[in-house]
């Protein structure tokens, strides 16, 4: 037996049987009229385990404001805003919701709402692609958005309505499954539909010293340390008056105290930015080109190799006399085109590219469409390709891009949605790629990840896993115009560097151009839409050889999957007991 206390502010404090509360349905009729409702609220909530047996509850309305406030302060968090210190809170108000609704359905609609309404208000950039060159008018192009959004906001849907059969099962503390159960809930997201676009961690990409426990557990860890931010505060808000809320509350600020120490702990004393240089060219080629005219895509070619040779002679003059051995561009990269090469198919263009290579004794990344050897696949297939080109002007590797984007190169479950072949813009599918190929340029050797790829942590990995020295991602961001896109896009970037311990090359069409060490520290940013060509330095096997694998790389995914597991039990556990109830009844 033993007593809690229940706090009447004009009468005398009380020793009431805990029992006899859980016996009383506590409505606002059965407290007296000399409670306030902060007193009733904390009545429900300051035991946990009275809080189970509790039935009333605030009005589901209000519950929703909650789950669109928590929604918007995601969106705030992520570009165009960068109010990457709303992260750490932006998921409370939902916690709070749950905590309050302690029903599943009603739970899982709180989350889908506070998803659908992140992704909507996130991603808005989509529709410029869709609306601009995809022929799809503006209003369709919102409701595809829209449900593309709900798709991945029904995810935060099944963390809130996990986390409200566990505090209905287990009470207050329950709250402290919520981190888990979101790092879970961005990682089935990835699995199941293969997209982790703007997972709640990838809000903190530019705060490297709390990034650095992703080399343990990539981006989810670091959404659960956020995630345990929110719950915390919502734990203390909820024991406000009870030293349990004290604790938590402690301890997670022990826990964020102690991953910023390490990723202090690690900082590089300086940039060891490697031996081999390497030019990107961004050359800023518009999409709505006239593609169709043979000298438009000539001018457009001869801008890239102009943008290259120009960098080249340019290094090799500032460098004779400084650094004689760094003097000469090993590499010049490409970003991802809309110039449509073909290059398999162009005797002439496969001429031009063999002369560069030649006459400045460089390897050359570039895209293309590519035609693979694959058995398995259809005579017809094409693929959108990353080839390296030899000083020779020989073709010495080519990689098909494995990641597509949904709707921008392929359509899924495209035989269920019939109206989807009269969209002009989504007739075709792009065939995957089936292999992780890797390259060997001038000493180094590199993996390359074209445009949503970087996205994929699982694609980073493996790579790295492949023994590449630095990683290169080539994208095309001019399709979704003036937008957040491309600072997003960076965000997940600086993570695929983190994760793998090893410097990153971004080359785009038109910027967020940039260089990431193997820290996350962005550096020699390009400017959006104007043409431009940089050099920097990507280390080779050799000085990659001392510097090992992280612990992601070797173990992938491991803190999610956890997560995952230890949701479910923590799900099984928490509604066994209401559906053997259901099941007597």
């Amino acid at each position: 037996m033993f007593f809690v206390n229940a706090r009447n502010p004009k009468s005398k404090t009380r020793n009431i049987n805990p029992h006899i509360i859980t016996r009383v349905r506590h409505t606002e009729e059965a407290v007296p009229s000399s409670f306030t409702r902060e007193d009733i609220l904390a009545s429900r909530l300051r035991v946990a385990k009275v809080l189970p047996y509790q039935r009333s509850s605030p009005p589901f309305i209000s519950n929703l404001s909650l789950a669109v406030c928590s929604g918007l302060l995601l969106i705030f968090a992520f570009p165009d805003w960068n109010l990457w210190s709303l992260g750490w809170v932006g998921a409370a108000p939902l916690i709070m919701a749950v905590v309050r609704e302690q029903r599943f359905w009603r739970s899982l609609v709180l989350g889908w709402v506070t998803g659908t309404i992140f992704y909507t208000g996130s991603s808005y950039w989509v529709t410029h692609s869709m609306n601009n060159y995809g022929e799809i008018p503006l209003w369709l192009s919102y409701v595809l958005l829209t449900i593309l959004a709900s798709l991945l906001g029904f995810f935060t849907g099944l963390f809130a309505g996990a986390t409200a059969i566990g505090v209905k099962r287990f009470g207050g503390w329950a709250m402290l499954a919520a981190p888990v159960l979101w790092a879970a809930s961005e990682w089935a997201r990835q699995q199941v539909t293969g997209v982790g676009w703007n997972a709640l961690g990838y809000s903190q990409a530019f705060q490297t010293t709390v990034i650095q426990i992703a080399r343990f557990g990539g981006v989810y860890l670091v959404s659960a340390l956020l995630a345990s931010a929110s719950t915390a505060l919502v734990f203390a808000v909820v024991y406000l008056e009870r030293r349990r809320g004290v604790i938590v509350l402690t301890a997670f600020g022990l826990l964020a105290i102690a991953s910023v120490i390490y990723g202090q702990s690690i900082r590089p004393t300086s940039d060891q930015e490697g031996s081999v240089s390497v030019v990107a060219v961004q050359p800023n080629i518009p999409i709505a080109g006239q593609w169709g005219d043979p000298r438009f895509v000539e001018q457009m070619l001869a801008r890239h190799i102009s943008l290259s040779e120009q960098a080249i002679h340019t290094h090799a003059k500032e460098s004779s006399t400084e650094n004689p051995e760094g003097a000469r561009v090993g590499l010049v990269i490409w970003p991802e085109s809309p110039m449509n090469l073909e290059y398999d198919r162009d005797s002439a263009l496969r001429g031009r590219i063999a002369d560069f290579t030649r006459r400045n004794g460089v390897f050359l990344l570039m895209s293309s469409w590519g035609f693979a050897e694959n058995p398995a696949a259809s005579p017809d297939a094409i693929y959108n390709s990353a080839m390296v080109i030899a000083p020779s002007g020989e073709r010495i590797s080519q990689y098909d891009k494995i990641a597509l984007v949904p709707f921008g190169e392929y359509v899924p479950a495209r035989g269920w949605v019939p109206f989807m072949d009269r969209i002009p813009a989504l007739v075709g599918d792009i065939t995957p790629g089936i292999s992780f190929t890797v390259s060997d340029v001038a000493g180094a050797k590199i993996g390359t990840a074209i445009c949503f790829e970087a996205t994929r942590p699982d694609i980073g990995r493996r790579f790295r896993g492949e023994g590449v020295s630095a990683l290169v991602q080539t994208s095309n961001e001019l399709w979704f115009g003036p937008t957040s896109a491309p600072r997003q896009m960076l965000q997940h970037a600086v993570f695929r560097a983190v994760e793998n311990g090893v410097d990153l090359v971004r080359v785009t069409n038109s910027g967020l151009s940039a260089r990431i060490n193997s820290y996350g520290v962005v550096e020699a940013e390009t400017p959006l839409f104007q043409a431009d060509a940089q050099v920097w330095r990507i280390k080779t096997v050799e000085e990659t050889a001392g510097e090992g694998l992280t612990f992601y790389t070797r173990h992938g995914d491991i803190f999610a999957i956890t997560s995952a597991a230890l949701g479910l039990a923590f799900v099984v556990a928490s509604a066994a007991p209401f559906l053997r109830k259901r099941d007597e009844q």
